[in-house]
């Protein structure tokens, strides 16, 4: 057996122990990324700009800006769901269509078309004369079915015959995916839509404004008819008023409609705006639940929509007053260059943790490489386009922020220098010395001839 010496010896121990705390220290790091991945990433924050609110017990949820017509948030909006009372939505839509234009048109309630009401009413009597403005509120401010079947008995002459039209109108609004079976919403397995259709939908109906001062309305008063005293009729939808519950009150919000069913769920369709910035959001909420008196649809329009305002606003991401280069100016004796600015300034529908010194870029081109004097102010001399990463966020023009005037003894010189460097000069100058050359050579050839004679 080898003998082995000290050194050897002590060198052996020393890697013996050098392998040890290196696979102590592996050992470590595995037990590290094992916990590491152990342990779930965390969920967006709701209501800041950081990332959009968290969407619960609900099925799907949709945000939009009408403003910039942009897409802030969407879950789920292909799948097939009931519709519940955003039906009503359409149903005031082809009521409004047909009906607008007479709201003062009386309209006398009969038993068939009572026969036909279930669910939430006004409770109408027969024989009882209301107004086609009276019906609209009824329905569109309080959800009542009643009032929704007798709309479609006096627009349509039945049930099913404005049931046609509001599937003809959804189809014609490119909602392919929406097939109505009554106006009221109650439930029905063939009734379906997707939150894309009642996006569109609603979008449309945003566009009308009897639509519109209809469904923003906390309180309508119906007179007095032939069979009842005055009616007051509160808005179902809690965002607009607190008759029904004071929990979900939102000062933003400016309409559209609220409802539920045992099988549909609970679904809310809310737009609300903020004067003081411009903006104006549809939030959509469908499939929703209600937990220990907590209703989803409510809670999460109203995360969506206060997300929306406090993450989003407008941001100048160009100055008018931004100078982007300096251009050379010939022909003056006064100023050698002058300054280009933006023709106006840009503002853009943005992020609001947007940073513009550090998120937005610039890119410009001028026209020429030089101007020529005269300038005057504002004169176009280039553009300029605002980006953020790839997406391109506005352009405008670039011009001049000074007069510059000319002078005219350099104009005179550059004329003479453009002259003498065209073709045309150059043409004649080669004409004129072949001219003359060709005139020297006949004068001699003259001459010689001459003196020959004289010879001879």
């Amino acid at each position: 057996m080898p003998e082995i010496n000290g050194r050897e010896f002590l060198q052996n121990e020393i890697m013996m122990k050098c392998k040890r705390i290196a696979a102590a220290l592996l050992a470590v790091v595995q037990l590290v990324m094992w916990l590491a991945a152990a342990v779930p990433a965390a969920e967006p924050s709701s209501g800041t700009s950081g990332g959009a609110p968290t969407m619960d017990h609900c099925i799907g949820a949709y945000l939009y800006n009408f403003e910039n017509d942009e897409v802030l948030l969407a879950k789920g909006t292909e799948e097939r769901i009931y519709p519940t009372s955003t039906v009503k939505i359409m149903t005031g839509i082809v009521a409004i269509e047909a009906l607008g234009g007479t709201l003062d048109k009386k309209v006398v309630v009969t038993d068939e078309m009572l026969s036909k009401c279930s669910g939430n009413r006004i409770g109408y009597k027969s024989g009882e004369t209301v107004t086609v403005e009276q019906l609209l509120y009824g329905m569109l401010v309080n959800s009542a079915n009643d009032a929704a079947i007798i709309l479609a008995y006096t627009a349509y002459g039945s049930v099913e015959a404005f049931v046609d039209m509001m599937n003809e109108k959804a189809s014609r609004l490119g909602a392919y995916n929406t097939y109505y079976t009554n106006p009221t919403g109650m439930h029905s397995d063939a009734m379906v839509t997707t939150l894309t259709d009642t996006a569109i939908i609603a979008k449309y109906a945003y566009t009308l404004p009897l639509f519109m001062e209809i469904v923003a309305t906390p309180k309508y008063v119906m007179e007095a008819t032939n069979e009842s005293d005055y009616r007051n009729i509160y808005n179902r939808n809690c965002l607009i008023s607190k008759y029904y519950n004071v929990n979900y009150y939102y000062k933003r919000a400016i309409g559209m409609n609220a409802g539920s069913t045992t099988q549909g769920g609970y679904a809310v369709c809310a737009v609300a705006t903020e004067p003081s910035t411009g903006l104006t959001y549809l939030a959509i909420v469908m499939g929703a639940d209600a937990v220990e008196k907590t209703v989803y649809s409510y809670v999460n329009a109203i995360k969506l929509l206060e997300w929306a305002f406090t993450s989003f606003k407008y941001i100048e991401v160009l100055r008018a007053d931004k100078i982007v280069c300096e251009l050379p100016v010939q022909l003056s004796s006064t100023l050698d260059y002058v300054t280009l600015v933006p023709e106006t300034a840009i503002t853009v529908y943005l992020p609001a943790e947007t940073v513009v010194e550090t998120d937005i870029r610039y890119s410009y081109n001028t026209y020429a490489d030089t101007l020529d004097a005269p300038v005057q102010t504002g004169q176009e001399a280039g553009t300029i386009t605002v980006l953020k990463g790839d997406r391109i966020l506005g352009s405008c023009a670039l011009v001049t922020t000074s007069s510059v005037a000319r002078s005219e003894f350099l104009y005179f010189l550059a004329r003479v220098r453009t002259f003498t460097g065209s073709r045309f000069f150059k043409a004649f100058v080669v004409s004129a010395i072949i001219l003359t050359i060709g005139y020297i050579l006949l004068n001699a050839h003259l001459r010689e001839r001459r003196l020959r004679k004289r010879r001879r």
